[in-house]
């Protein structure tokens, strides 16, 4: 359990979290949590203390702080840092994939930084949610069968109606896409880009239902791709046809598009 700072509960008050209903608590907690990674890792006071000093991990600031600048081989070299909310859209109108941009200045040079922030009370969380058109475009598929089996997936809205053999179809032709399957839905690109739209760290905050933060993960896109696809004996995971992604539908979107939580 990580205890609520006093940045964070300034946010959590400001978007009046504690008295909204579900489905608005779920837009805000969003705000909230995208601001207060905003605050944190924009943070030039933090950043002066972990040149300096060593971060208190029990502090939650100092331990979101840490999980990201972590990734980085030397914060000494890091003079300034800042941060922001405000992402272009991408190209078809869409929202970005990037919650947030880190500006970190190293020497003369500056680094920008996309990070997709996350919160949930489940064990997964909705990552994205696509048609059966799309997925096969935007992933490169040329499979028929396996675009077949997708198509029947997103019919039935589960696979229910999967035979046996049918399942393990799908895990099989899944195989040759997974990785760019699963950092498309992750990130929003099935390949590495230097466009800021699609983040290149995730950070996971995994709450209670009164705003408890359990736990924080921070990981690379990269990473999170392996977390969600291999188990700790380095084989693929049997869930979600070997992606880990749960596969599921959005209220609304039921036999049109496949939803996708990880």
């Amino acid at each position: 359990m990580y205890p609520i700072t006093p940045t964070l509960s300034h946010l959590l008050s400001y978007y009046n979290i504690i008295n909204l209903s579900h489905g608005t608590k779920e837009d805000k907690l969003g705000d909230a949590y995208e601001d207060y990674c905003v605050e944190i890792l924009g943070s030039n006071e933090l950043l002066n203390k972990a040149k300096h000093y060593p971060l208190n991990l029990a502090n939650t600031d100092e331990y979101l702080f840490y999980s990201v600048f972590s990734k980085f081989p030397s914060i000494e070299h890091i003079s300034y840092l800042s941060a922001t909310r405000e992402i272009q859209h991408r190209i078809t109108g869409g929202n970005p994939k990037t919650d947030i941009i880190v500006d970190i200045q190293i020497n003369n040079s500056i680094l920008q930084l996309p990070i997709s922030v996350k919160q949930t009370t489940a064990p997964k969380v909705a990552m994205a949610e696509f048609d059966v058109n799309t997925i096969v475009r935007e992933i490169g598929i040329t499979d028929p069968i396996l675009i077949s089996l997708l198509e029947k997936h997103q019919r039935d809205a589960s696979a229910k109606n999967f035979t046996p053999i049918e399942k393990q179809e799908l895990f099989n032709r899944m195989t040759a896409y997974r990785h760019k399957f699963v950092r498309w839905v992750i990130s929003g690109t099935p390949e590495p880009t230097n466009d800021l739209r699609y983040p290149d760290l995730l950070i996971k905050f995994s709450i209670t239902k009164s705003n408890q933060i359990l736990n924080i993960n921070c990981y690379t896109i990269d990473e999170y791709v392996d977390y969600l696809t291999i188990d700790r004996y380095g084989n693929p995971k049997k869930g979600g046809f070997g992606t880990g992604l749960g596969w599921t539908y959005a209220t609304g979107s039921k036999g049109e598009k496949i939803q996708f939580k990880g």
